[in-house]
């Protein structure tokens, strides 16, 4: 009779366990939310010019003022976004480990694998959904170089880019001495505030800027995984934080802060983050900031001139001072390139694939394609100091 009786009782707590899980209603809205948007973005066609002046412009700025403000509580470089992400992380790590120890016993593994799983899908709409109404969605706005009034870069020449290597050539030369650089490495203070005047500046320049206060530029505890990923930045439109790879060279970092930056603005192209970046810097006040856009206008030039040119420009023309920052660059990138290999090959399709996904037909090669609308804009707003025609080339 006892051992009759422990069988039923086995048997009631297993019904009883089935019985428990159920479709809830939180599933059922996550899920739908999450259906709703991706069938709004796949099928609605709305046309950039109402993105831009129904969300992009009037909407946005509101979404990112109110959503930054724990990243704003949260001094750099402490990132408020991995902090939520860590303990959101850690939290479902004990739920399902607990719930697994407790099935285990009862023998109803398959269950909690069930739930977990319609858990994650439930998760991952709802978070869909938030990405896309909140940030995402600025993927379908008009392109900047089109809110600048400026011609798509069709007519470029090869001269046109020779030109600009040239005039970044000469601004490099002109601007790298010790004293522009910052004394201490970790100090993002000053660079952070030039950065965010230079960007008000470039903003100005299609409409009065509408975001009331720009977020600290942020690190991450863990940089390594960057290095791994061959990531020099990122930002989070969970508290709309900016973030760069602490192992940046000084020189990089104020470009990389500029392009993330032009993500909180909600320019969410790669091709308008970095066009964006390269204006701030190059027309920035500060020397330091000049010297980070130029050289990277400059290392970008390798996709537009011939690279028999190119080398020749960087070699006989260049001063050695800014030769080393290039070789320094190009080390870094190869050691991690070196050790994380095939991380690195993960990351990169992956981040292609997002991209493409994202209305960024180019994939990765987004992020180049800022350079013909840079060279564009130079031709139209030419340096103020004297050049003369070389046989550089």
């Amino acid at each position: 009779m006892i051992k009759n009786s422990r069988i039923a009782n086995m048997s009631n707590r297993k019904i009883t366990a089935r019985k428990k899980f159920s479709f809830r209603p939180w599933h059922f809205v996550f899920i739908l939310m999450g259906t709703i948007i991706f069938l709004f973005r796949s099928y609605v066609k709305i046309s950039p010019d109402k993105i831009e002046y129904g969300y992009s412009r009037p909407i946005y700025p509101y979404i990112a003022d109110i959503l930054s403000l724990p990243g704003q509580w949260i001094h750099s470089p402490y990132s408020a976004s991995q902090l939520f992400l860590s303990l959101a992380f850690f939290a479902a790590l004990v739920w399902f480990c607990y719930n697994f120890y407790v099935s285990y016993k009862k023998k109803i593994v398959l269950r909690l694998l069930l739930e977990t799983m319609v858990h994650g899908i439930a998760i991952v709409a709802g978070v869909y959904f938030f990405f896309l109404t909140t940030w995402g969605v600025n993927y379908l706005r008009q392109p900047f170089f089109i809110s600048l009034n400026q011609e798509a870069p069709t007519t470029l020449d090869r001269f046109d880019y020779e030109q600009l290597g040239y005039d970044m050539v000469f601004l490099l030369n002109t601007l790298h001495k010790p004293e522009i650089f910052p004394a201490d490495i970790h100090d993002l203070w000053e660079t952070d505030y030039a950065v965010d005047r230079a960007l008000t500046k470039v903003i100005a320049m299609i409409s009065p800027p509408q975001t009331p206060c720009f977020p600290q530029t942020k690190f991450l505890f863990g940089n390594e995984f960057l290095n791994a990923c061959g990531i020099s930045g990122f930002f989070l439109p969970v508290f709309m934080e900016p973030h760069i790879n602490s192992d940046l060279l000084l020189w990089e970092r104020p470009f990389v802060m500029a392009h993330e930056k032009a993500h909180f603005m909600g320019f969410a192209s790669e091709t308008d983050a970095n066009f964006i970046a390269y204006l701030a810097c190059l027309i920035s006040e500060s020397e330091f900031l000049r010297y980070s856009g130029a050289l990277n206008a400059l290392l970008a030039l390798r996709h537009y001139i011939p690279l028999k040119k190119w080398q020749k420009l960087i070699q006989k023309n260049l001063a050695q001072s800014v030769q080393e920052d290039i070789s320094a660059r190009d080390e870094r990138i190869r050691r991690n390139r070196k050790r994380y290999a095939r991380v690195s090959d993960l990351s990169h399709k992956i981040n292609d694939t997002y991209l493409k996904l994202n209305n960024q037909k180019l994939g990765i090669k987004s992020y180049q394609a800022a350079l013909p609308h840079l060279t564009v804009w130079w031709k139209k707003n030419p340096p103020e100091f004297p050049l003369t025609k070389t046989d550089i080339f």
